[in-house]
């Protein structure tokens, strides 16, 4: 769902959960990563399921020679808003670190919703 048939990404990101934000971010860190050391992403260095599913999509795209997908994508993406806690908590985080590539939003505390 993040990846057009021309190859494009997004513009917005109306996000729930915080998963696809998660993706594009680690997506970028990972290619970054692999064009300096050449090392794949390892899904077994990690216990939490959701993350180990990432950490498989970025290596399998890596793999297949996709090495700037992610950050093509992160290029075009405007901003984010975000509804669940969780999501909000992990943008927060994100941005406390300086490693928050978008401008984003927290639905829960909008007028609008």
């Amino acid at each position: 769902m993040l990846t057009w048939p021309n190859g494009d990404g997004p513009h917005i990101l109306v996000d729930d959960g915080g998963d696809a934000t998660l993706l594009i971010h680690e997506g970028v860190k990972a290619e970054r990563h692999f064009l300096k050391t050449k090392e794949l992403p390892d899904p077994e260095s990690t216990n939490n399921a959701e993350f180990r599913e990432v950490l498989k999509i970025l290596r399998k795209g890596l793999q297949a020679g996709l090495t700037d997908k992610w950050t093509k994508i992160s290029q075009l993406l405007i901003g984010v808003s975000e509804e669940t806690t969780t999501g909000v908590h992990r943008l927060n985080q994100m941005s406390a670190r300086g490693e928050l590539l978008l401008s984003a939003i927290n639905v829960n505390d909008s007028v609008t919703k």
